[in-house]
């Protein structure tokens, strides 16, 4: 038998920074608006083996992480977690080999075709499978695509393009193509191609590269008729083949911005750091710098820009081990980090979507991306955005992919974003900003404190602005207390064990309702919350002055020993 698990796959952890909104309207308007979609300036793409046109003033667009879908496998007693993936969008990714957007949001993608959609027996209805088996149906013979077969490439071009192409026009080529076809679409915004160039070797004889297929979507209402005629005109005309310089790699950032890390430190090869770099195959301006737990992946230009990816690279190892000594991990089994940061709004927002385009930071677990558009020479705005949403990174692993309650999530993601570390690494937690935020609505968070502790998703995220920035402050300075408050106000007996508890119930559990219940078992509420008020009204100073992380205080019981109290 096997269900899907609760891992909140659907659901995504958004930074709340309301200027960015401001920011991204300006440079919006800003833009300047093209006439139409056009093709007009020659660059050579080795990696794709082909000279080509992409579009005006376009910008190369990533292509997302493929979602991961977790899944809980029963056979008898035994119980196995799998990530299982979406068939069509893993093949997609080896076929996607560019894509380009104009500031009036026309689209062109580019793929390569070498492999026909695997037809594989799913491990679930969903028809999901296992990295593993989709690597050995696509590898396999009878999945690659006969380029002498008009009918194989007719079937890649429809998967590919998700169109219902009629049968396709020969058009005339010249002296660089073998082999160009226009597909006819009903849909007016949408024209598709494919193409093969002509492979000249020293001997002047010429061989057909692999077929291409390319899609223009139209976005500024141009007419269609007008953007096939430039296409043909500007973009095939001028098509070429290059010497393909072997597998696509992205660029590593240059040693002058970004340091690399440390070459004691080995880099492990996992999936999902492959997935990362493969991303960003074939873009130009787009590279990567890594750590042994993260891969950054960006386009920033500025040497300001840089200059901060090298500081993550030095930060964030050392801010995980801040979480490490807080919340171990459940097990060892923990995935890449993989860490994408825009440089401008327009591009971030077209990759998150209009859903979180307001946004400026994201964690999507079912993408397995941390998402940031970086706040230019607001430098501690950014730091503040990955440590936040860093966090939810970090736990989303640590506790085995296991949807946590939401006041713990946040909470801990509000106590970190404020985290300061000093040349010699040490992690020092300040009150964050949103003290002043808690001090004008005291009595109205201390009675929340309930309601909070059991909100779910909806719960704490709906309703208005105030409502959901006040749910922020309470789960925040809950956290603050039950790590700061309690050790240094001499609570420990009573409340010392409440974090650690709630670990260990989820851990057991897997249930984050049912872990928050077991955590506060026992605990009167009315004098929990006043000795939560006279924390913050009368102890404040102590707390300050506590270090959360002096190598004196290190974890004294391991989370999975703690004794275990189960609650109906």
């Amino acid at each position: 038998m096997k269900t899907q698990s609760s891992d909140p796959a659907t659901r995504c952890h958004v930074c709340r920074w309301r200027a960015c909104l401001l920011v991204a309207v300006a440079a919006l308007a800003a833009t300047p608006v093209w006439a139409s979609p056009s093709f007009r300036v020659d660059k050579n793409y080795p990696e794709i083996g082909l000279r080509m046109r992409t579009l005006s003033n376009s910008s190369p667009e990533p292509l997302p992480l493929p979602q991961t879908f977790r899944y809980t496998f029963t056979r008898g007693e035994e119980t196995e977690q799998k990530d299982l993936f979406d068939v069509r969008e893993l093949w997609y990714a080896t076929q996607h080999v560019g894509q380009w957007r104009d500031s009036a949001g026309n689209l062109l993608i580019i793929g390569r075709a070498t492999q026909q959609l695997p037809r594989i027996a799913a491990m679930t209805p969903q028809g999901h499978v296992s990295r593993e088996v989709f690597d050995a149906a696509l590898n396999t013979t009878d999945a690659a695509v006969d380029p002498a077969n008009a009918n194989s490439l007719t079937t890649w071009i429809k998967e590919f393009s998700g169109c219902a192409a009629e049968p396709p026009e020969s058009l005339r080529t010249d002296f660089n193509l073998t082999d160009a076809l226009f597909f006819p679409l009903a849909d007016p915004g949408t024209l598709l191609y494919a193409f093969r160039a002509k492979i000249r070797s020293i001997s002047s004889q010429s061989a057909p590269s692999d077929w291409f297929c390319a899609i223009v979507k139209i976005q500024d209402g141009t007419l269609k008729s007008k953007v096939r005629k430039d296409f043909e005109a500007q973009f095939l005309v001028n098509l070429a083949a290059l010497p393909r310089s072997g597998l696509s790699t992205p660029a590593r950032a240059p040693q002058n911005a970004v340091a690399t890390a440390s070459r004691s430190a080995a880099i492990p090869d996992h999936p999902s750091r492959t997935a990362a770099r493969k991303s960003i195959a074939n873009m130009s301006g787009w590279w990567y710098a890594e750590t042994p737990e993260y891969i950054f992946l960006s386009d920033i230009r500025s040497t300001t820009g840089r200059t901060l990816v090298r500081e993550f690279q030095q930060i964030m190892p050392k801010l995980r081990s801040a979480f490490t000594r807080l919340i171990p991990p459940f097990d060892e089994d923990v995935d890449i980090s993989v860490v994408r940061i825009f440089e401008e709004p327009q591009a971030y927002q077209q990759y998150v979507g209009k859903e979180h385009a307001w946004s400026s930071g994201l964690w999507s677990s079912m993408r397995r991306e941390l998402v940031i558009l970086s706040q230019g020479k607001e430098r501690q705005r950014t730091m503040d955005i990955i440590a936040h949403e860093g966090f939810h990174q970090y736990l989303f692993y640590a506790t085995g992919r296991i949807e946590n309650a939401v006041w713990f999530n946040e909470g801990h993601a509000c106590f970190f974003e404020c985290a300061r570390i000093d040349n010699r690494g040490h992690v020092e937690i300040p009150e964050n900003a949103r003290v002043q935020h808690l001090q004008r609505n005291f009595d109205a968070a201390v009675a929340l404190i309930p309601q909070v502790l059991v909100a779910g998703h909806d719960a704490f995220y709906q309703g208005s602005e105030a409502s959901r920035d006040l749910h922020y402050t309470t789960a925040w300075a809950l956290v603050y207390f039950l790590r700061k408050g309690v050790p240094t106000q001499k609570l420990d007996a009573q409340y010392g064990k409440i974090l650690d508890t709630y670990l260990a119930s989820l851990m057991e559990t897997q249930d984050a309702a049912t872990a928050t219940r077991t955590a506060f078992e026992g605990i009167e509420m009315p004098r929990f919350q006043k000795a939560f008020t006279d924390f913050w009204k009368r102890g404040r100073s102590a707390a300050q002055k506590y270090d959360l992380f002096s190598p004196a205080r290190g974890r004294k019981t391991p989370i999975n020993s703690l004794p275990m109290t189960s609650t109906s």
